[in-house]
């Protein structure tokens, strides 16, 4: 690198993973005549050298994706030629208003600091006259949004989201150029609408996740004729919109959950003929959807639907969206419309679904139908009055990560084709009238973390391979069957087991003393950084809708005398169910060093004995119960 000649303007070194004792020591050596420095994704680290602000020309300086620290110094003063500073993905953790004062005022057009730990208040920075982006995104600024703007300013972009920002929103109307304004999951609060009215050049607007409240009519976007973004969800916000206004503008996302709608479904998405991104979930809405609305999917490129957590009703018609030939599977679709009150038979979906909510809803009949979408990786058709015999399909499935059945009215035996499912993370079938033994190929579901098979009619013994083949198992859950048999020991190398529950079978012998070996049911404390278990639908869109579609984990647990459902705390909970067996023998000792046990059931069984000595050392019990033995 030593020979290499004094007269380059631009050096891109862009996702080398270079280390800095590599790239700084030639790098200012062969400095003089660089304009651009182009160095994300490398290992730079430590602080950034001060020797930057001595190259004079220079216009562009990505450091983007290093593991750098700290901030700038004030030697980039000196950079009055500064267009393009590019620090995103660090972990800078200057005081902002710090970190402005060292920078020229004179010719900064983008500043990214996306995604690092910059701290303090949010300075006015209408002083950078050129100033066109400004990314300030997933960092920890605090206090409030400033009260006004020194002057004018030609800002096009400005994203503030994921900070601790609050107050109220301050008159906008400084920044009548904006083209994109994001402020997502801040603290803001006060009303909306009427801030927006100076902005008329307005493509995307972010909003989600704050306090505003207050109504928001149709007349607050009379001047918004260029929007294609509007991200208003997670606040108490109230669109009172006629049914019959027709927007100046076509939105390609529309992001309108936990705002309320009114009763009737919306009429004035009639008009929307562009949108991909479509979510209203939990919005009020006590109606049928129109015709015209699942019509209007057919000419819509759609990659997010969310209608959940309404009151709608009615049928769901095949959804074939003939936009979009089978063999052209450009787009990943999620669909989304539980716990509302459709019903009838499950419909067709379009081939590129790859995420389908249906649950608690009123569907019938059988999910022969869900055959062909073969790229679905998470499928949740739970709590309907769904019926008959499960599809023999399941080996098609390949990309599939959840799946859940639970409370229906499904029949017969669990498919052999289920083994087939070898990237599967989750799996409920409970709450059925499944039949039969546990088919030999599900010893091929490696992935498994969650395994509910509870209350069904299943039968014979708990195989061996249960232990041997899910080494990644956290939740294995037979309760309220027909299993018989001893309970095997090799259960005991399910080394991240966090709740086993075999209650309510016909188990018999003792219970096995290498309970012991289950390491994390040995550990002192479970940290709460693991209180969710969760899994994201990706590959999907990059849109900061889709984003946040993820799906959490759910068990279900009888404590302390009824069923609880735990979700978020689920990673913290430790537990171990074998109650309402036909045990016989002693409780082993050894069960007396499972220290992170929240709840211990070993009732309604022949268990003999004394009570071991060593139960007091179990300091996280919150639940212990020995009756009837």
């Amino acid at each position: 690198m030593t020979n290499l000649s004094n007269s380059f303007a631009v050096l891109d070194l862009d996702s080398n993973y270079l280390p800095s004792s590599t790239i700084y020591p030639w790098l200012f050596n062969f400095s003089a005549s660089l304009t651009d420095i182009i160095l994300p994704d490398n290992e730079l680290l430590g602080t950034i050298p001060d020797a930057f602000g001595t190259i004079q020309n220079l216009q562009t300086l990505d450091l983007t994706n290093n593991g750098l620290e700290g901030g700038i110094q004030s030697s980039f003063r000196k950079l009055v030629n500064l267009r393009e500073l590019h620090l995103a993905g660090n972990n800078l953790n200057q005081d902002l208003p710090s970190f402005f004062d060292n920078l020229s005022e004179r010719s900064l057009q983008i500043l990214d600091l996306y995604g690092n730990r910059l701290r303090g208040s949010l300075p006015d920075f209408t002083k950078f006259t050129a100033l066109k982006e400004l990314h300030l995104g997933l960092n920890q600024l605090s206090g409030p949004f400033p009260e006004k703007f020194e002057q004018k300013s030609n800002l096009l972009i400005l994203d503030l989201a994921d900070n601790r920002i609050n107050g109220f929103l301050s008159n906008l109307s400084s920044f009548a150029s904006l083209r994109e304004l994001y402020f997502e999951r801040n603290l803001l609060n006060g009303t909306l609408g009427e801030k927006l009215g100076p902005l008329s050049k307005l493509k995307s607007l972010g909003a989600s996740s704050n306090f505003f409240h207050g109504t928001i009519t149709e007349s607050h976007f009379t001047n918004l004729s260029r929007l294609i973004y509007l991200d208003l969800a997670y606040n108490s916000l109230d669109l009172n919109i006629d049914p019959e206004w027709s927007p100046t503008f076509q939105l390609e996302t529309i992001s309108l959950s936990s705002c309320k709608l009114g009763s009737s479904f919306p009429g004035w998405l009639k008009n929307q003929k562009n949108f991909s991104v479509l979510d209203m979930s939990d919005t009020g809405i006590i109606d049928s959807v129109p015709t015209w609305f699942w019509e209007s999917l057919n000419s819509v490129g759609i990659t997010y639907l969310n209608l959940s957590l309404n009151q709608i009703s009615g049928t769901v018609p095949n959804l074939i969206l003939e936009n979009f030939p089978s063999f052209i599977l450009e787009n990943s679709l999620i669909i989304d419309m539980s716990s509302n009150n459709f019903t009838g038979n499950i419909p067709l979906f379009p081939l590129d679904t790859i995420s389908l909510i249906l649950g608690d809803n009123m569907f019938t009949g059988s999910i022969s139908s869900l055959c062909n979408l073969t790229i679905l990786s998470h499928l949740d058709l739970s709590n309907n009055k769904l019926s008959g015999k499960l599809p023999n399909c399941w080996k098609d499935f390949d990309r599939m990560n959840i799946l859940n059945l639970e409370y229906n009215q499904f029949t017969g035996s669990i498919p052999d084709s289920m083994g087939g499912l070898s990237y599967i993370n989750m799996m409920s079938l409970r709450g059925n009238r499944f039949t039969g033994e546990l088919p030999l190929s599900l010893k091929n579901c490696t992935s498994l973390q969650l395994l509910d098979l509870g209350e069904n009619q299943l039968s014979g013994t708990i195989p061996e391979w249960i232990g041997e083949s899910f080494s990644t198992l956290i939740v294995l859950s037979l309760p309220s069957n027909r299993f018989n048999g001893t309970i095997p020991t090799s259960l005991c190398k399910l080394q991240n087991i966090q709740i086993l529950d075999l209650s309510v079978n016909n188990f018999y012998g003792t219970i096995p003393k290498c309970l012991n070996n289950i390491s994390v049911m040995t550990l002192k404390k479970k940290s709460s950084s693991d209180s969710i278990l969760w899994y994201n639908v990706i590959g999907l869109s990059e849109t900061r809708i889709t984003s946040r579609a993820r799906y959490v984990f759910k068990a279900l647990l009888l404590w302390k005398g009824k069923e609880t459902t735990y979700e978020k705390t689920l990673g913290l909970v430790v537990s171990l169910d074998l109650s309402s067996n036909k045990l016989t023998g002693e409780i082993p000792g050894e069960i007396m060093s499972l220290l992170s046990l929240i709840a211990l059931n070993l009732s309604r069984n022949g268990l003999t004995g004394p009570i071991p000595k060593d139960v007091g050392q179990l300091r996280w019990l919150d639940f212990l119960d020995l009756s009837t033995n």
